[in-house]
């Protein structure tokens, strides 16, 4: 074969294999990961207590074109208190109505997939976040770092925001605070992430 139909060859097949690993999504190690929020509550004599939560079943990808889809069972809230855990599936997110709280974003991935392995990258965006029926749209800020092999740690650079109110809950929370009996719930719930995504081949 003469050189320079070895090269043509050569070259080809590094751009088919460069197509396909750009091609390739990303899907979550749900082992590696945690998806936590908090409650700030106040008892009738004003003390003020928060609390850390998270949810125990959730599911995130991001598919070829960038696209980030993530998936939480809400029946599977872990307050630390089962009774709770119950009413705040029944009373709060009326989970049997409304299984699943969804939010959706676009990710430039051709940048991140380029990354080098202790590389990171913030990352702001827009996330639609559909709960409860409602859906809004949620400012979210993100530090990428790439990881050995096809994995990449994506956390929260600071809590997102989920405002009660914008997703018809305070109704739900006000019976929570009357079962507890509690002088208050506050309606502003900070959300973190931090997850291990793995490339998909």
């Amino acid at each position: 074969m003469r050189y320079p139909t070895a090269l043509r060859v050569l070259t080809a097949s590094l751009i088919m294999s460069t197509a396909v690993s750009a091609q390739a999504s990303w899907t979550l190690d749900s082992d590696a990961s945690q998806l936590n929020f908090q409650s700030t509550k106040m008892s009738k004599d004003g003390a003020s207590t928060v609390e850390q939560h998270a949810f125990d079943s959730w599911r995130a990808r991001v598919n070829d074109a960038g696209q980030l889809s993530v998936e939480i069972d809400l029946d599977s809230a872990d307050t630390g208190i089962e009774i709770r855990d119950q009413r705040v599936s029944e009373k709060l997110f009326e989970a049997g109505d409304y299984p699943l709280a969804v939010l959706t974003a676009s990710l430039d991935m051709p940048t991140l997939k380029v990354m080098e392995p202790g590389d990171t990258q913030h990352v702001s965006l827009e996330g639609q976040l559909t709960l409860h029926d409602s859906t809004q749209t949620l400012p979210v800020s993100l530090q990428v770092t790439r990881l050995q092999g096809e994995r990449w740690l994506v956390q929260t650079d600071a809590p997102v925001m989920v405002d009660a109110s914008q997703f018809s809950l305070v109704d739900g929370i006000r019976t929570l605070r009357d079962l507890a009996g509690l002088g208050n719930i506050a309606t502003q719930v900070p959300v973190s992430v931090k997850a291990i995504m793995t490339q998909e081949e």
